[in-house]
């Protein structure tokens, strides 16, 4: 047999299984190739997760001492003899008792007897308030709401900082499947980085409020934009296993980007210089984009074969894949396939393939999942500027430890969406205990008690929504999972624009922004719940029961003693044949429980048995 024989024998040997198409042949599930495109797309994560939990060191609680109530009627030119006195009586923030938006008229007039030796002249009662006519921060640290002045009326101004970076992430989705039509996966992940950088350091340089809010969102549409690109490249270069395991992970890296978050923030004493530094971060990963590959089959879609060509060539030599010599030709008749398939419509999912109460259901809990996600960070705050940096570290460690769990019920469970919500039932329940802590000061004992509650919140939030970015495509047919994807995560953005304003409710009562996510968590946990009466993984075994070494030894001898007294074929073998025989055969565990219920019949436990003699045999003769 010659060289040209053995390679044409080879390459009929390794034709591809039916369903597999000639770009998962050439580059496989998983490999060298994908590994270097995957790190680089997982790394854009972090400073997009930095930019969007930021908020938590741009705009801290104001501390005890940081401000100072000027009320109307004070006169100011006796602001300065006075501010020692009035740091004691009017400075204030939300962990304290007094108010500092405005100024007890009785308190007032003890001061400036005390100081001035005349009387307040104020006709107002002493249980009345004055409206304060400034308030002056006396703080190290510049924040958004020193320079902003976003305290008192204007408070509620921090939590529409983050409304408008959720209304960045839904218009930069949209913006994003459409783009993609027309401009490539890699060059708009590029166009995304440059665009992130440019917005987000005018995002930390602009004196406005206003214009402020405006590049916050053009940044988080940026960002967005850059990883929803990347999210394609992602899903279009893996398959099978492997997918599942890297659109999973790839949540890991939100949760690494919160726990480096702190350690970036101690350098900085004002919140613009933050913004500068997150946002120049990318231009690291601008320079590594020139090792992002782009997405093959989008390629072909558009019959740009001569690129997909010369990225599957690569991939192969990386890879160590065989390809076949007339891979051009079938590149070329699958990019006339792919061109040539309908266009799928926004209306088509609600098309009754799938019910639409299954639907409605899957879009609620995403809606509730993004409002947890987000409220959660953002609530961190309340728990004190002191231990902001430990707290936000924790809730990043608990988000890694819901991924895994996630993962391990999407891979080892067969009713995963039944495991995440009595997960998430369980931490929304638990978390009403927080109402039986004791009303003591804000110290670290408390805050840390506290913190307990938000981690399992987060922790089975992040478990919940692993289960959600990789099982939810499966609802519908696969031409429809991209518009599937795209209508969820759009409803949970457009949540997540009217969610930040739960974080203002603290002024009803501390822990009732906490309750409200609780309620909502448990909620959608019971949805998840209803979804697991229609889809689970059959794939799947259900773990039966481990047999004792006793029934182990009973059965197995029961099951080799039938197969080799029964069948006149394999007795016609040799002794060492035979012999061979019974200590290659293997049953399942199922299989040998059954043995003490189901009779079996000799012609019916031995068709598989011959069947498997009968090839070793077969090639014996054939040598």
């Amino acid at each position: 047999m010659t060289s040209v024989d053995t390679i044409c024998q080879r390459r009929k040997s390794l034709a591809p299984p039916p369903g597999v198409d000639i770009v998962e042949q050439i580059n496989g599930s998983f490999g060298r190739w994908q590994l270097r495109t995957i790190l680089l797309i997982f790394l854009c994560k972090i400073p997009t997760a930095w930019f969007m939990a930021c908020i938590i060191y741009t705009a801290p609680y104001p501390q005890r001492g940081e401000l100072v109530c000027h009320p109307a009627s004070w006169n100011g030119s006796h602001q300065v003899e006075g501010r020692s006195s009035m740091l004691h009586s009017r400075n204030t923030d939300r962990l304290f008792s007094v108010q500092v938006c405005n100024a007890y008229a009785q308190s007032l007039s003890q001061t400036f007897v005390r100081h001035y030796g005349q009387t307040w002249n104020a006709t107002t009662s002493t249980q009345e308030t004055l409206p304060c006519k400034k308030v002056e921060h006396i703080t190290a640290y510049k924040s958004l709401i020193t320079q902003f002045d976003l305290i008192c009326s204007r408070r509620v101004l921090v939590a529409v900082t983050q409304s408008f970076h959720a209304l960045g992430a839904l218009l930069g989705g949209l913006l994003a499947h459409q783009a993609l039509r027309h401009i490539s996966p890699r060059r708009l992940m590029l166009l995304g980085m440059l665009g992130q950088i440019f917005c987000g350091n005018l995002t930390g340089l602009v004196d406005t409020y206003q214009l402020h809010i405006y590049f916050r969102c053009l940044t988080s549409l940026c960002c967005t934009v850059m990883y929803t690109a990347g999210h394609l490249i992602l899903t279009d270069i893996t398959s099978g296993k492997a997918r599942i395991l890297v659109i999973t992970l790839s949540e890991l890296f939100w949760s690494i980007g919160l726990v480096l978050l702190p350690a970036i923030s101690i350098y900085f004493d004002n919140w613009s210089h933050l913004y500068v530094a997150i946002s120049s971060s990318l231009i690291v990963l601008v320079w590594l984009h020139r090792w992002i590959t782009d997405a093959p089959r989008w390629l072909l879609r558009q019959k740009r074969v001569e690129p997909a060509l010369r990225m599957l060539l690569e991939s192969a030599t990386h890879n160590n894949r065989m390809v076949p010599l007339t891979l051009d030709v079938q590149l070329t008749v699958y990019a006339a396939e792919l061109s040539a398939q309908p266009k799928s419509i926004y209306c088509q999912i609600w098309d009754k393939e799938t019910k639409r109460r299954q639907l409605i259901y899957i879009h609620f809990i995403w809606g509730c999942a993004q409002v947890l996600y987000n409220i959660i960070l953002l609530m961190i705050r309340s728990l004190g500027e002191a231990q902001v940096h430990v707290n936000t570290a924790a809730l990043g460690f608990a988000e890694m430890v819901g991924v895994f769990v996630g993962l391990y019920f999407i891979l080892y469970t067969r009713r995963y969406w039944r495991w995440a919500g009595n997960l998430m039932i369980i931490a929304g329940l638990c978390t009403y205990l927080v109402w039986l802590l004791p009303e003591t000061d804000r110290n670290s004992r408390r805050v840390g008690l506290e913190l307990i509650f938000w981690m399992l919140l987060k922790f089975a939030n992040s478990a919940s929504i692993a289960v959600l970015t990789t099982c939810t495509g499966e609802m519908v047919s696969p031409g429809k999972r991209v518009l599937l994807m795209l209508s969820v995560v759009s409803f949970g953005r457009l949540c997540l624009v009217f969610s930040p304003l739960l974080s203002t409710l603290t002024v009803v009562h501390r822990l009732l922004p906490i309750t409200i996510i609780a309620t909502v968590g448990w909620v959608y946990g019971i949805a998840m719940r209803f979804l697991n009466r229609y889809y689970w993984n059959t794939e799947q075994l259900q773990v039966g029961q481990v047999p004792t070494p006793n029934t182990y030894r009973r059965n197995s001898a029961v099951i080799l003693r039938r197969c080799s007294t029964a069948s006149s074929d394999v007795s016609g073998y040799s002794n060492e044949l035979i012999r061979n025989f019974e200590q290659n055969v293997a049953v399942s565990i199922a299989d040998l429980w059954h043995i003490n219920f189901n009779t079996i019949h000799e012609c019916d436990s031995l068709a598989e048995v011959n069947e498997a003699a009968v090839k070793p045999h077969s090639s014996m003769h054939s040598i």
